[in-house]
């Protein structure tokens, strides 16, 4: 039996769609802190269960009757989000689940000026030390995470970001959650860390040169100041922690640390990964 948690969130929804697809929802229990959220695919055939990050006897029960998990990192603040993930991963030992299959990020170490680097360091370090069998899986950033530039530029022309000359291994949310399922069905191997990224890495400027062809007029790259960036997250009204942790992603960028292309995606799924310029050339 399969477990994933936070499925009711973006990556999660992806990760049933594609299991639901595979067959196996009979096999899957989808867990989520409000499970009426998982109404719907109750329908399809999963099993559903509340598992709250900050209720560790609901992780527990939860799990119990589980071979393999798939933690889907959360959404909380640096040292919320590590006590957490240590408490659901005490959760999986104490339920004898024997594979953890972990969602981290690129890069995963104190030393990344990323704020997130350091819930990803924590939690796959509290994972080898469990003993379990587990699998991370460093996903690169998003290529959605974009799409607010891209439509900044075909207004304006002008592609802006924060940390322009920075090169990412953009890998789509949809392949991140086909890395996950295989991540998660694949029989136990002891500890594997897998870079998801996509095939190449791109800066600002070869975006630009992408959306220029595409839209068929001069689409110019353009570097964002800091102070803007962060006065349009405030209007938004994003939590600050949220803010900071944005920021330093662009910055973590600008010194290259997402810049590794990696063919582990291919590797895990025996499928190549979406090309930015493919994920570009059907949604910008």
């Amino acid at each position: 039996m399969y477990f994933v948690t936070g499925a009711s969130g973006k990556l999660g929804q992806l990760v049933a769609a594609e299991l639901a697809q595979q067959g196996t929802a009979a096999d899957v229990t989808l867990g989520s802190r409000n499970p009426d959220k998982l109404a719907s695919y109750a329908q399809q055939g999963f099993k559903t269960a509340r598992f709250d990050f900050d209720a560790p006897d609901s992780m527990r029960a939860a799990l119990a009757g589980h071979d393999r998990l798939l933690l889907i990192s959360g959404d909380a603040p640096v040292d919320e989000r590590i006590r957490q993930h240590k408490a659901a991963i005490d959760a999986a030992k104490a339920a004898d689940v024997k594979l953890i299959a972990y969602t981290s990020f690129t890069n995963a170490s104190a030393k990344s000026l990323f704020t997130f680097a350091r819930i990803h360091a924590e939690t796959e370090a509290y994972i080898k030390a469990s003993g379990l069998a587990y699998r991370f899986l460093r996903d690169n950033q998003y290529a959605e995470n974009i799409a607010s530039a891209v439509a900044h530029a075909k207004e304006t022309g002008a592609f802006a970001v924060y940390g322009s000359k920075g090169k990412v291994a953009y890998v789509t949310r949809a392949d991140v959650a086909k890395a996950a399922v295989a991540a998660l069905l694949t029989p136990p191997n002891g500890g594997e860390t897998f870079e998801i990224t996509g095939p190449r890495a791109y800066d600002a400027a070869e975006i630009a040169e992408i959306l220029n062809r595409k839209w068929g007029k001069p689409v110019a790259a353009a570097e964002l100041p800091r102070d803007v960036l962060v006065a349009i997250f405030k209007q938004l009204q994003w939590p600050p922690f949220v803010i900071e942790a944005v920021v330093s992603l662009h910055e973590a960028t600008a010194a290259g640390e997402l810049a590794s292309a990696s063919g582990d995606y291919q590797r895990l799924t025996g499928k190549a990964p979406e090309s930015l310029a493919d994920f570009l050339a059907r949604t910008a």
